[in-house]
């Protein structure tokens, strides 16, 4: 199953193994699966794909605790489709629940993915934004989020829509 609603993917490994394909299914009996999350064993190892990348947090813990310094997680990858010879690539939906007073780092942030900022509330104890853009922009967004606001700020990522591309996907992709 090629699971398009999960634009984002990530492969393990385990450095220890000379048959991947032997520790992706062994894996695949432990892991909880969800609607976020399919897995699929391969000859390179265990492919995870997800929604986001917040759905692959709990099994990459879980692959930690089980194999540690022995497992290899290749960083995630977005996921792009190809239709008609054309590449498209993946929207995400984004909300931002912050501090008014982190408003400006976060707002700077996501324009610097090329974020369209969709809604923008603020009370005096919360700030909700909305906004969308493509995932290849989005990938480490928690991470720097909890950066820009001391580990109090919340996310929520969801797949859109795919769009064309002019050019081919570089770097991250899959």
């Amino acid at each position: 199953m090629a699971h398009t609603e999960f634009p984002v993917e990530r492969l393990a490994q385990l450095a220890t193994s000379p048959f991947q394909i032997g520790f992706a299914r062994q894996v695949m009996r432990i892991l909880e699966h969800s609607e976020l999350i399919a897995f699929e064993p391969t000859h390179d190892g265990l492919l995870m794909r997800a929604q986001n990348e917040d759905a692959l947090t709990k099994p990459v813990e879980l692959l930690h605790d089980l194999y540690g310094e022995d497992l290899v997680l290749l960083p995630p990858q977005v996921r792009y489709m190809s239709l008609g010879n054309r590449p498209y690539e993946p929207i995400m939906l984004l909300r931002v629940r912050i501090a008014p007073r982190h408003r400006t780092a976060v707002r700077d942030d996501l324009v610097a993915r090329q974020a369209a900022m969709l809604e923008e509330h603020e009370k005096t104890s919360i700030c909700v934004m909305r906004a969308e853009a493509p995932l290849r922009k989005l990938l480490g967004y928690g991470e720097a989020l909890a950066i820009l606001t001391d580990g109090t700020g919340l996310h929520w990522m969801w797949l859109d829509r795919y769009v064309p591309m002019d050019d081919p996907p570089g770097g991250r992709a899959a």
